[in-house]
């Protein structure tokens, strides 16, 4: 990750937090052989949830944040500055008078596609809370490995994140609609497109396609929406208890510190009493028809299964609307993330193989 690098101070807090666990790992792999948040799970798993869940603690408690770039680096022609669109794109709550469109950048994986490529492509928005993260392949290759089970080629966006100035609510949304727009310039059509995203850029993703779907734009629908362990919730998630009291905390990597430090900058300054901005942050209770086939992938073991199951059942209940729900045994948050660290590999493939199921059904 780039989260450290205009940041030594922080970088000498976290490095020295991560060397103090290495310390401790053989003690906690001893404990772990006789008392693993779940009985299926190997050490490692238990080992690295553990791992995962103290770094984001300690993310969060140094604020450690992501630097977003226009420059190309080591992904040269792989990566892309998307313009804003035009002006009719950003309608409603999207035309904010202090946040405004701006210029972001994208990665294709594996490379740029080819002119004559005919199926289908994959928008993706990564993960991270809001807070931290972006689309390049320091934070974003497993993902995209994940991803090429389904679609040859992958876009991802390095959207705005809350935790910088002037990321809060709507800038990721707006730059969800400006990479959209993107893809469609190029020649892309919408019905060839594979809206998807993952824990926070799930909630991207199925902002957009409800921006797309209910507001009067210029953008059409997608040919599916795929949503990876999405944050539901983000009114919710301001408070920390809400992740560290929840049932599933023990098989879980999430810790509300972390979670909070997004949801919090990502809402500053909103009337979350408004609903025509509530029914972004909070999606529960709030189905619309979607217009497009919709697919739910959550690991039974996450923190976020409970609202994300439940979002799906009711937009299962609107008759327009087709939805798969895909709960994956035993699994915590985002394995198609960070499957790879965690040890779910196996996992997050055959997650990916069932959401091609999906959309070659529908």
């Amino acid at each position: 990750m780039g989260i450290f690098t205009q940041y030594p101070g922080k970088a000498l807090w976290v490095g020295f937090v991560v060397l103090l666990k290495l310390v401790q790992l053989p003690i906690d792999a001893a404990i772990l052989l006789f008392s693993r948040p779940s009985p299926k799970w190997t050490v490692r798993q238990s080992l690295m949830v553990r791992s995962m869940r103290s770094f984001l603690y300690h993310t969060a408690v140094v604020e450690a944040k992501t630097p977003l770039r226009l420059e190309p680096g080591p992904e040269q022609g792989r990566f892309v500055q998307i313009p804003v669109a035009r002006q009719d794109h950003y309608k409603f709550l999207l035309d904010d008078q202090e946040i405004r469109p701006m210029e972001i950048g994208g990665t294709w994986y594996p490379n740029p596609p080819s002119q004559d490529h005919k199926d289908d492509f994959i928008l993706h928005f990564h993960g991270g809370g809001y807070a931290i993260g972006e689309g390049r392949p320091g934070d974003a290759a497993y993902a995209a490995k994940t991803l090429s089970n389904i679609a040859k080629y992958t876009f991802m966006p390095s959207y705005r994140l809350a935790s910088n100035p002037g990321g809060r609510f709507p800038a990721a949304l707006q730059d969800a609609v400006s990479a959209y727009a993107f893809l469609i310039s190029t020649g892309i059509e919408p019905r060839r497109i594979l809206l998807s995203g993952d824990s926070a850029g799930g909630h991207i993703a199925l902002s957009l396609l409800r921006y797309i779907c209910t507001q009067r734009t210029p953008l059409e629908p997608p040919r599916a929406t795929l949503l990876w362990s999405p944050a539901i919730d983000l009114i919710k998630a301001r408070d920390p208890q809400s992740v560290n009291q929840s049932k599933y905390y023990a098989t879980d990597y999430l810790h509300g510190k972390f979670t909070s430090w997004g949801a919090l900058a990502l809402t500053r300054g909103l009337q979350l009493s408004d609903e025509s901005i509530k029914e972004y942050l909070v999606q529960l209770d709030r189905p619309f028809t979607a217009k497009t086939p919709i697919w739910i992938c959550i690991g039974e073991r996450e923190i976020l299964s409970e609202d994300a199951i439940a979002f799906g059942y009711q937009l299962q209940s609107l008759r327009e609307n087709v939805v798969g729900i895909e709960v994956v045994p035993e699994a915590p948050h985002d394995v198609m993330f960070v499957g790879n660290i965690l040890g779910f590999e196996r996992e997050a493939e055959t997650a990916a193989k069932a959401a091609k199921a999906f959309i070659k059904a529908h």
